[in-house]
């Protein structure tokens, strides 16, 4: 029971995905999900299943299509990957199962694309909120804000929550899912996303990429961001920015009882 499913999603942007598919290790099943802009054949490596939606629909679909494409294909460990995701160990799927297994949090999350958490004063640096040791060398961090752009899930967790409501266009997708993966019990809190300890090791994001977006540029994705905050306001009672904190000693309880009900050797 360890077949290992990667999916990336891509649109507008056949330079990125020649950088990252190429840089995927070898592994069950990879599939390719193309949000409604043809590239040529030499952007995909030749043992990777390419869907092309026919228009662009948006990121929360194409990672939809990706994941009942994993699912279908019956992988055990479901990675979902932004086409601005860099691949630095080959190591990267077994490292963060494994720290699942340690764990019981069955989904972890890069938490280092982009500035949202990292060091004010330097950049470089990953500033998570807590980092718990859970022994035998895996180590958890807990960051703030929740990035989305490379994610591993468990199957029976997907079947569990569902997939990404695409009622979201290009914005806070993400969020409520895993948000949702919150309020079923199987990760502590809101503000408190858990990712491998030292996962810059094991991945990178393209420079600037966040900057670089196609999707960011446009005036329609600010609307998308508005109406999309509303949406999440309406399902979970706040705005995604105004969600209530948890304090430490409380996320140190539901972690025990997540490690105790949840994880495996």
């Amino acid at each position: 029971m360890n077949k290992i499913g990667v999916g990336i999603v891509t649109y507008n942007a056949p330079e990125r995905i020649k950088q990252s598919a190429f840089k995927i290790p070898n592994v069950d099943k990879l599939v390719i999900v193309n949000d409604g802009t043809p590239y040529s054949s030499d952007c995909y490596p030749k043992n990777a299943e390419v869907i092309t939606h026919s228009k662009n629909l948006s990121v929360g679909c194409a990672k939809n299509s990706a994941m009942r494409y994993l699912v279908h294909e019956g992988c055990d460990h479901i990675f979902i990957i932004e086409d601005d995701i860099l691949v630095e160990n080959d190591k990267v799927f077994e490292t963060y199962i494994n720290a699942a297994y340690k764990s019981g949090l069955y989904h972890l999350m890069f938490g280092y694309h982009g500035p949202a958490n990292m060091n004010p004063n330097n950049q470089t640096i990953p500033f998570p909120r807590q980092v718990i040791d859970y022994g035998d060398g895996v180590e958890i961090a807990f960051n703030g804000n929740c990035v989305g752009a490379f994610c591993y899930y468990l199957k029976g967790l997907i079947r569990n929550i569902g997939y990404m409501d695409e009622r979201f266009k290009n914005a806070w997708e993400h969020i409520d899912h895993s948000y949702r993966i919150v309020k079923a019990g199987l990760i502590p809190a809101y503000w408190w996303w858990p990712d491998v300890a030292n996962s810059m090791q094991y991945l990178k994001e393209i420079g600037s990429s966040e900057v670089q977006s196609v999707i960011r540029k446009t005036d329609e994705w600010k609307k998308n961001l508005q109406q999309g905050a509303h949406l999440f306001k309406h399902l979970h009672g706040n705005l995604p920015t105004q969600m209530p904190d948890t304090p430490p000693d409380e996320i140190l309880k539901k972690l025990n009882h997540i490690k105790e009900n949840y994880a495996r050797k």
